[in-house]
């Protein structure tokens, strides 16, 4: 949870944020697993992951969305300062996500556009990052995804001999 209100407050998890250049992404964790490409007929965007945080990155080789999957049992996130992955259970409550935040000292804001039946999501502020939940026939909701996206950035062409060039 620790690592989850990191990212909540701050909108990072180390140096994994939106906007961050691939090349320093590596540098700081080590290489990413690629799991490859989000369309069938362009090399870039591409997904990459560490763990269940998983990354898209556009052509120009910058973090444009985190997603950290937090549905499975178990849960591995990349640790600040290392290039290991921690590993903790999941499964966590809306209850222990919003007392975990409210420790970080996160103010979190109901998201309710969009939501289907049996889910709900809380935004972190000032950041956006966004806590969904999913619970059925009125059991405990329980924490689903964390994310944060940026809406648009200014894409330029990446540095040729970038270590990141695939």
């Amino acid at each position: 949870m620790r690592t989850l209100a990191g990212f909540g407050s701050t909108a990072a998890i180390g140096t994994l944020s939106c906007g961050a250049a691939l090349d320093d992404v590596v540098a700081a964790f080590g290489p990413p697993w690629d799991i490859g490409r989000v369309g069938r007929r362009r090399q870039w965007p591409r997904l990459f992951s560490y763990g269940d945080a998983e990354f898209c990155v556009c052509r120009c080789r910058r973090v444009t969305l985190i997603s950290v999957q937090t549905w499975r049992d178990i849960i591995e996130l990349p640790v600040p300062g290392t290039r290991g992955l921690a590993v903790s259970g999941g499964l966590l409550t809306r209850a222990d996500v919003t007392a975990g935040l409210g420790e970080a000292g996160c103010r979190l804001m109901p998201v309710t556009a969009g939501q289907p039946p049996g889910q709900s999501a809380l935004r972190a502020e000032p950041t956006g990052v966004t806590f969904t939940f999913r619970s059925q026939d009125g059991s405990e909701p329980l924490l689903v995804n964390v994310g944060h996206w940026t809406v648009g950035h200014e894409c330029v062409p990446p540095l040729s001999g970038s270590t990141s060039d695939r």
